[in-house]
Parts: C-alpha cells; sequence; structure tokens
C-alpha cells in the first residue's frame, strides 16, 4: 500500500489542532497505514476540562463550545491537506479521505444543537492552522518518513517544533 503525503499533512493538522485545543487531547498514535490513508485519534480530555470550567463527563460532548472546538478539529485534517497543496502542487486534496470527519462534525454538531453546517468551523481550522502551519508543516514530514508515531512522540515534537 502506498502512503500519500497528504495523509501525512490531514493527520499532522488534526494532531495539531488537537493539541493545542482547550477541551481535547491527542489519545493515540498516528498510523499512517491505518485504514490506507491515517487516523488521529482525539478525546476530550479531563484535565483541560477542569482547567477551563467544565466537568469531565461525557455530557460535556455536548456542550456547544467543546463542540464547535471538536468541529475544528474534525475540519482540520482537510483543511491542512488544502494548505500544504497550496505551496506543493504536487499533493491533491480528498475531500472524500475527509468524509467520516466531516460526518462525525455533522453528527456532533446535531448533538449539541448547533447548526451542523461545517463551513465556519472549517474557516475556523484554517485560521488555526495557518497560525501553527510550521508545526503542522515539521510534524506532517517527520510523519511521512516515520510512518508511524505514538500519542507521546506526537506531543514531545509539538512542544519541541
Amino acid at each position: 500500500m502506498t502512503i500519500k503525503k497528504e495523509a501525512a499533512f490531514h493527520e499532522a493538522a488534526h494532531a495539531v489542532t488537537a493539541y493545542y485545543s482547550k477541551f481535547h487531547s491527542i489519545v493515540l498514535g498516528i498510523d499512517l497505514g491505518d485504514y490506507g490513508a491515517g487516523e488521529t485519534f482525539v478525546s476530550l480530555s479531563k484535565s483541560k476540562c477542569i482547567e477551563n470550567g467544565k466537568p469531565p463527563t461525557a455530557e460535556t460532548a455536548k456542550d456547544k463550545e467543546v463542540s464547535k472546538e471538536l468541529a475544528v478539529i474534525l475540519c482540520s485534517g482537510y483543511v491542512g491537506e488544502l494548505i500544504a497543496a497550496e505551496t506543493d502542487p504536487s499533493l491533491k486534496p480528498s475531500r472524500s479521505s475527509a468524509g467520516p470527519d466531516y460526518q462525525l462534525a455533522v453528527q456532533n454538531l446535531k448533538a449539541a444543537g448547533l447548526r451542523h453546517k461545517y463551513d465556519f468551523h472549517h474557516d475556523n481550522a484554517r485560521t488555526f492552522l495557518e497560525s501553527k502551519w510550521d508545526v503542522v508543516n515539521k510534524l506532517a514530514e517527520h510523519l511521512f518518513s516515520v510512518k508511524k508515531e505514538s500519542a507521546e512522540n506526537i506531543i514531545k515534537f509539538i512542544e519541541n517544533a
């Protein structure tokens, strides 16, 4: 199976956005070979929720602020591909690869009683990623070279980038 560089940017964007988020954390490593494109696992962070005044319960996932943040994290993968392609014309972003991310974003927004159009969150993902692009780019290059990385090493990489 060929691993595409776009997958590295996609997963790096999710990871960086989750790392800097107020309520979510990276919980498992990234393996660019999983499902043919890779996958990043994020979850509500008990410590981040407490630090930001939210109870660390399952119900917090339906909180409007928390739900909007997760939508940005979920949209950031494809947005990362788009930004990378703006400077490297050999990259071909695939909206279909982000289908599960957008489906989960819509489901999560609906559960929180929010409009389930993700365009606003897509734009917020772009603004955030552009501000952290150096970190995303370095992490993507690293992930593409190693193909698989633990959550602990991803966090260390982001902190030292």
